[in-house]
């Protein structure tokens, strides 16, 4: 009987150990049946999120499409301007190669005007300065003026130098022109 009852001891402790894995499974279960609503909720709330990511994704593949063509469009309007711009440019130049081109050309007549120009000075100086001793003589004056006895002499008249006492200012395109004349008229 030794063997029986040493068989009866490990059943009755396997039956202990069985029993205590019960009890604590029963307790894992009870606190799933607990949490059963809050993981019904939560799966729920995933679900919604899950929703509205799936909407965020075609919303975002929509603005996505009409940005796209919007860029295309400006990008056809880009290129189109730049080929715009392209010719503009090489319009450009063939004409200011056109221009240093005839300006190139222009400059020996150019020369040849600036020299009929410097001969012609003088003469114009000489009709000036005629004109000049025809205005004096129709007003009663003498062309040059005669200074009265007790009038200042000039300072190189006087002998004096007078570059500290005069102040030199730049006369104009007329004013030489003129001084030219009445020189020569002299």
């Amino acid at each position: 009987m030794n063997v029986m009852l040493i068989v009866e001891i490990v059943v009755v402790v396997l039956l202990i150990g069985t029993f205590g894995m019960c009890l604590v499974l029963n307790r894992r279960l009870g606190n799933l049946r607990a949490n059963q609503d809050e993981m019904r909720r939560l799966i729920g709330e995933f679900d919604k999120a899950l929703a509205k990511a799936r909407h965020g994704v075609a919303d975002l593949k929509a603005v996505s499409a009409a940005v796209d063509g919007a860029h295309e469009e400006r990008m056809k309007q880009a290129k189109a301007i730049r080929e715009e711009l392209g010719f503009m440019i090489d319009t450009a130049d063939r004409l200011a190669d056109r221009l240093a081109g005839e300006a190139a050309s222009n400059r020996p007549l150019k020369a040849e005007q600036a020299a009929h120009a410097e001969r012609a000075v003088p003469a114009r100086a000489a009709n000036v300065a005629a004109a000049a001793v025809a205005a004096a003589a129709s007003a009663g004056m003498q062309f040059p003026p005669k200074r009265a006895a007790n009038a200042p002499q000039s300072p190189a008249a006087a002998g004096d130098t007078g570059a500290g006492r005069f102040k030199v200012e730049p006369r104009s395109e007329a004013e030489r022109e003129l001084l030219m004349a009445l020189r020569q008229a002299r």
